[in-house]
């Protein structure tokens, strides 16, 4: 009876995702039908008038008139090859009524390739040739300069940010556009994604070129300035594992709510910083496309927690200065909601778009470098951090310098006041370490360019290691204490085991 009722179960299972399958191939047959033609030959009609039932809810646009089967609603645009989505809106297959034309910039204009933007023509040089009319290759085969409104729809519009021409040999090719709107050289058939411009080809005479969309990708170099910073972070983890252990083995530290607040930095810092090396060492391409967006986005969480963590930290500080004494439930009250926070942004970065691309899971697996990206979904979370810290840090200070000191509380205020040296010393290297790395992007970003100030960035990120062993253990009473404690054990141990000199 169990095998029957297994087998029946089975059977029902398997049913169930046939079903489902079928459902999902219906649903997206259905997807494709609904977009009656490629987005790269529509054109958006919103606002358009309705001729209603008398001309069967055609519409009328720039004096066309489109048949209702030629128009759609999209909730989505095409942005550099990329499907973003976008506010609902109508848009009709324009192309399927006449055939499409597009040129990149205005008439007098042209597509600088440097630039990547529309240019006039400069003094001296001769004017670009005009777009009205353009060499047509006609259906018996001749070619006639025609006017192209009276055979075309004409646009102006650059398709993607970064256009390129095709040559051979340094030199253009002869492309032809044909009756049908078609581009051919040789039988070979250039993409829709394209835009017509004029360029300079010498003795001050231009020619007409479609451009095509080039993907803009970041080639993966493995060289010195990537080693040097995968190293720079293996020494700041082995650091910061150390400042860990030191901390796991004082009993003073391991039980109070200052030493669980450093061990759970350091732990972030560790999967922060491996995640990071990781990255540095492996070719986005042999990553897959689920990959490079999770091991970012933890990089992100681990490293935004960490610093949210040292404002735990400043906090934890400032209230124990007011005589405030952190109890567990209020003490996972504030941390639990601080690590829920950190979770939820990385998330959030790990779905959102940047322009039309998503912030992960591009040709980097790390934020883009070629944008701003970085500067908003990092640095300003961390600068907000930073902020945080630093305005309760001036509060105890305002505190400490309005309480006399009691003798009562005398090594309880010693205690704190250590630690709170100690801590700022600490952050203050941090915070002094990515402030270089905020100088880095941008001196990077306004250049185009790597410089050599990355390997200030791989230098500081080691320093950001021997400033936890200093700040943490070097200058921290309770474990210097700790220390002492065991080496003078280690002592006596040694003195219990050896001979005196004398009875030899």
């Amino acid at each position: 009876m169990r095998f029957n009722a297994t087998m029946s179960i089975s059977w029902v299972a398997a049913q169930f995702l046939t079903v489902s399958c079928l459902l999902a191939m219906t649903q997206g047959l259905h997807e494709e039908a609904r977009h009656p033609c490629a987005f790269i030959d529509t054109i958006n009609i919103t606002g358009s008038y309705n001729m209603g039932s008398a001309l069967n809810n055609s519409y009328v646009h720039n004096w066309t008139l489109i048949p209702r089967e030629l128009v759609t609603a999209y909730d989505f645009i095409i942005e550099n090859g990329i499907r973003v989505p976008a506010k609902r809106h109508l848009r009709a297959c324009i192309c399927k009524l006449r055939p499409c034309v597009r040129f990149c910039c205005s008439a007098g204009q042209f597509y600088d390739l440097q630039e990547r933007s529309c240019l006039a023509a400069r003094e001296g040089q001769p004017q670009p040739p005009g777009q009205s009319h353009m060499d047509i290759e006609l259906h018996n085969g001749t070619q006639s300069n025609i006017e192209l409104r009276s055979l075309f729809s004409v646009y102006e519009e650059t398709p993607c940010d970064h256009m390129k021409a095709y040559t051979k040999d340094t030199t253009y090719l002869n492309w032809t556009l044909h009756e049908n709107g078609s581009i051919i050289h040789r039988d070979h058939l250039f993409s829709k994604h394209y835009c017509f411009t004029p360029l300079p080809i010498g003795g001050g005479s231009w020619s007409w070129q479609p451009l095509a969309c080039a993907p803009e990708k970041l080639h993966f170099v493995l060289g010195v300035r990537e080693w040097t910073y995968a190293i720079c972070l293996l020494i700041c983890i082995i650091s910061m594992f150390i400042v860990l252990i030191v901390h796991l083995l004082c009993s003073d530290m391991r039980n109070s709510f200052y030493g669980v607040a450093i061990k759970s930095y350091t732990t972030c810092v560790i999967f922060g910083y491996a995640l990071l090396a990781h990255l540095t060492l492996h070719d986005p391409a042999n990553l897959s496309t689920l990959a490079c967006r999770i091991i970012p986005s933890f990089a992100l969480l681990f490293l935004v927690l960490s610093f949210y963590i040292l404002s735990f930290i400043a906090f934890k500080l400032y209230v124990s200065f007011n005589g405030v004494v952190f109890t567990k439930p209020m003490f996972w009250l504030i941390f639990g909601p601080i690590v829920c926070i950190a979770v939820a942004w990385s998330v959030f970065v790990g779905f959102s778009y940047h322009g039309s691309r998503l912030v992960f899971g591009g040709d980097t697996c790390w934020f883009d470098p070629r944008n701003l990206s970085i500067m908003i979904y990092f640095f300003a979370p961390v600068f907000v951090a930073c902020a945080i810290s630093c305005f309760f840090y001036v509060l105890t200070l305002i505190r400490i310098s309005d309480e006399p000191v009691i003798d009562a509380e005398k090594s309880f205020e010693s205690l704190e006041k250590n630690r709170l040296k100690s801590f700022w010393k600490f952050f203050t290297y941090t915070a002094l370490t990515w402030f270089v790395c905020v100088c880095s992007f941008a001196f990077n970003y306004y250049r185009d360019e790597l410089s050599h100030l990355n390997y200030a960035v791989c230098l500081c990120t080691a320093f950001h290691g021997f400033a936890a062993l200093y700040a943490l253990i070097g200058k921290n009473q309770q474990i210097q204490y700790f220390l002492r404690r065991i080496e003078e054990n280690n002592d006596e141990d040694t003195c219990e085991n050896s001979v005196p000199m004398y009875i030899y």
